[in-house]
């Protein structure tokens, strides 16, 4: 199945300070591959493994934790950055 990206553009639009990502940054946080009118990143296919959540999960995270709490804590990493952006999380149930 994979990671349940809900595909915001948050992650995309924070990614100052990832040094992996250092020569995508527009200077201001934003990466330069994404196209802020659809959120979606034009090199999608092509992206950084630092951006692939899977792949970075099974060759080097999968030390470290299991499966399931990889995922919630970028699951979490999402939310906060969704609230940080003002998007609605697209990861929990409405109130």
């Amino acid at each position: 199945m994979g990671y349940p990206c809900t595909i915001c553009g948050a992650c995309c639009r924070n990614i100052g300070g990832v040094k992996e990502l250092a020569a995508f940054d527009l200077g201001n946080g934003v990466c330069r591959h994404l196209d802020q009118q659809t959120q979606r990143c034009l090199i999608y296919e092509n992206r950084p493994q630092i951006c692939r959540v899977d792949e970075m999960y099974e060759k080097v995270f999968y030390q470290h934790y299991n499966l399931e709490e990889f995922y919630a804590l970028n699951l979490k990493a999402c939310q906060m950055l969704q609230e940080k952006e003002g998007v609605k999380s697209l990861h929990e149930p409405d109130d």
